[in-house]
């Protein structure tokens, strides 16, 4: 049985919902193809709250609302930076995912739960998928990969999968903390950082590093300095790191991790993710697919290409994230990371400012 539809989109997270829901909205016949509707994503959780505003997306997914922000040197020294009347929104990603792929779906997309298997044709496409271990194929003029850092749909157009970085997470019921907490030393996160996240039932708490085989002991290091004796469930996941090389491959278009979309330095990606999916499906709506890469440099090249720099600085040694602490002990530092990070502000002033500011670390 083959299935026809406009566009097919592969995977169905944020990137991918936001992507079928755009398109939806704007008259576009769209399958949304999840692999796993119970499929809970490991990671913190955290995005900046505006985010709800700018997408539509109901305040009720939200678990915890956070104002402050808590950094740990390598030397020990903690700063807590008020997020100046923003917040950061936890949410619980299964759940949160949900939520989007139902807004889709209100709009028109047809959600449907099955895995994609490979690409059989072009022009049209024509995806061969399972759903409920029966195959059949999906034809539609465009396709959507928005199926992670393991990309079937990548692999099926010949390239390889976004370089990464390995973190491990775990969650801990009963405990309880009011800030996100970024921790920084090379014994337990080299060239990334440790955290502690509220969670809706407890916290999340996990830390990253570029080895897989070292994770576990990286970890280990990271609980024992912190003290937490309490045991929770673990998953080990992969992180795509981000070189702005990847778009576009015909008709085909990558959004969210498929892209390696995180953001160097903090490595958020739901926001990005987001975001990615809703340019993507414009430039479709435009009819002008060479329009999403245009459109994704103009707003995001500029922060994506300076927080790179920046991570390659203060994340390379403990004498560069210690120089990071101190810093952001300046409140016109943390200002002007506010302005990025929460508030999202791309203007080619905020961005100068924030160069003008760092410019000695990158020359």
């Amino acid at each position: 049985m083959v299935f026809k539809t406009k566009v097919l989109v592969v995977g169905g997270g944020p990137a991918g919902a936001t992507t079928a829901k755009v398109l939806s909205e704007n008259g576009l016949e769209v399958i949304l193809l999840e692999k796993n509707f119970s499929f809970q994503k490991p990671c913190g959780g955290g995005m900046p709250a505006i985010a709800f505003n700018e997408f539509n997306i109901p305040e009720t997914a939200i678990k915890k609302k956070v104002g402050k922000i808590k950094i740990v040197s390598p030397k020990g020294e903690t700063l807590e930076i008020s997020l100046g009347g923003e917040n950061l929104a936890i949410v619980k990603r299964g759940e949160f995912d949900n939520i989007l792929r139902k807004q889709a779906e209100k709009y028109g997309a047809r959600v449907i739960e099955g895995e994609f298997i490979s690409l059989k044709e072009e022009n049209p496409y024509r995806s061969e998928i399972t759903i409920g271990g029966v195959q059949y194929q999906i034809e539609s003029e465009y396709l959507i990969a928005a199926d992670g850092i393991n990309s079937k749909v990548r692999r099926s157009t010949g390239m390889k999968p976004p370089l990464c970085m390995y973190a491990i997470v775990e969650h801990i019921k009963g405990l309880q903390t009011e800030n996100c907490e970024f921790w920084f030393s090379a014994s337990h996160a080299p060239n990334f950082y440790s955290w502690i996240f509220p969670a809706a039932d407890g916290i999340s708490l996990g830390t990253g590093c570029l080895e897989q085989k070292k994770i576990k002991v990286f970890f280990e290091r990271f609980k024992e300095r912190t003290g937490i004796k309490y045991k929770g469930s673990e998953m080990i996941y992969r992180i795509p790191i981000w070189k702005g090389d990847v778009y576009n491959v015909g008709k085909v278009l990558f959004v969210g991790d498929s892209a390696g979309q995180v953001l160097p330095l903090t490595y958020e990606g739901i926001y990005y993710a987001m975001k990615s999916g809703e340019l993507a499906a414009r430039a479709i709506i435009e009819g002008r697919v060479e329009n999403y890469k245009k459109i994704w440099k103009s707003k995001f090249y500029k922060r994506f290409v300076l927080m790179d720099r920046l991570k390659s600085y203060f994340l390379k040694d403990d004498a560069s994230a210690e120089r990071m602490f101190k810093i952001h002990k300046d409140a016109k530092i943390q200002k002007a990371s506010l302005k990025l990070w929460i508030n999202k502000d791309s203007s080619k002033r905020s961005l100068l400012s924030y160069i003008n500011l760092f410019g000695k670390f990158l020359s």
